[in-house]
Formats: structure tokens, sequence, C-alpha cells
């Protein structure tokens, strides 16, 4: 495991050691924990954001289609 060192500011310090004490765990372990879940909102974020812009992609691909006069194109039937 890799060593770093950071200053963070004294009020969020206090804020990390009140809770690490409420919840009888490590300061490294609480900020460990909460890079990670921080990690997964923006993964989650980049999913729903990808997502996003393949229905609207298939939305644009549709539309074409049925402009070209296929009318029983199912764009979600496989």
């Amino acid at each position: 495991m890799k060593k770093i060192l950071i200053s963070i500011p004294d009020e969020m310090i206090e804020k990390i050691d009140s809770y690490k004490n409420k919840k009888k765990i490590k300061r490294n372990q609480l900020i460990i924990s909460a890079i990670e879940k921080y990690f997964q909102t923006l993964w989650e974020e980049d999913y729903f954001e990808r997502k996003k812009i393949a229905f609207e992609q298939i939305k644009k691909t549709s539309e074409k289609i049925m402009s070209l006069g296929i009318k029983d194109w199912d764009p979600v039937a496989e």
C-alpha cells in the first residue's frame, strides 16, 4: 500500500475524527471508504450519461428508418 501526504483543513479533520470515533474505525479507513464511494458515484454518473446517449442514438436511428418508409421496424425487438 502506498502512503501519500495531503493537507486537509482543520474543520474537515474535526469532522473526520468525530465520525471515525463514533464508528470506531481508523482515519485512513474512513478516507478510503469515502474515496471509494466517490468513485462509485462518478462511475454511476458516467454509466447513466452513456446510457442516455445510447437511447438518443437509438431514437435518431429509429426515426431515420421510419422516415425511409419501413413502418414495421421495432428498435427494441430482436
